[in-house]
């Protein structure tokens, strides 16, 4: 009976543990997917970003390598309360702090009202969805530390097969992203100490040619 009835809260606390690490997957490729949309206007329809938009961008990855850090920790070993806190506040700290910068950019094109800048989505410009994301990020890491004892992956051996390859295809997603955005962030000031802030076009190759 003793026995039963304490494998029961193990195996829920196993389940809750995966859940949580699964959702730091979510989270970092949700963000990276964010950045992956804002390249599909850049590359597909040719609306090169501004400083800020890059900026958002920038505090993304920031944002994303909170819950990176635990997935990179949960390979290696146990993950304690202080490395899922650490994580999580990584990201809600850059997510509060990349709202700044799309609030901002939110209200120069509302007070004075105007078109707005480049593109819209169902509406609304990239930047809007920027501040949603942010705000929907911020939300998400607060949910994860109120939840840290239930939700924290502890031990190594309790993450799957599937979450321990998952966990290097995550990592490379990510890293893939920051080195793309920094080349694309390369590509559009060239060798120039500024960027324009309506860029019509890739500085580098204009500096080359």
């Amino acid at each position: 009976m003793t026995s039963t009835t304490t494998l029961a809260p193990a195996r829920t606390a196993g389940l809750s543990n995966r859940l949580g690490l699964w959702f730091a997957h979510a989270y970092v490729l949700g963000m990276c997917a964010t950045i992956g949309g804002a390249y599909v206007f850049q590359f597909g329809l040719w609306e090169y970003p501004c400083p800020m938009c890059l900026l958002q961008r920038m505090f993304m990855l920031l944002s994303a390598v909170g819950p990176a850090m635990i997935v990179a920790r949960s390979r290696r070993g146990p993950v304690t309360t202080a490395d899922f806190a650490s994580g999580w506040g990584v990201a809600i700290v850059s997510a509060l702090i990349g709202s700044t910068v799309s609030g901002a950019q939110v209200l120069m094109h509302i007070v004075p009202p105007d078109p707005g800048y480049a593109g819209a989505l169902f509406g609304l410009h990239l930047y809007t969805w920027a501040a949603i994301t942010f705000g929907l990020a911020v939300l998400a890491g607060a949910v994860n530390l109120a939840l840290a004892h239930s939700a924290q992956p502890l031990d190594a051996a309790q993450t799957s097969p599937a979450l321990r390859r998952a966990a290097g295809f995550t990592l490379a997603v990510l890293v893939f992203f920051a080195v793309s955005n920094l080349l694309a962030c390369f590509f559009l000031q060239g060798f120039h100490w500024q960027m324009p802030g309506d860029p019509t076009g890739y500085q580098l190759f204009t500096d080359l040619l």
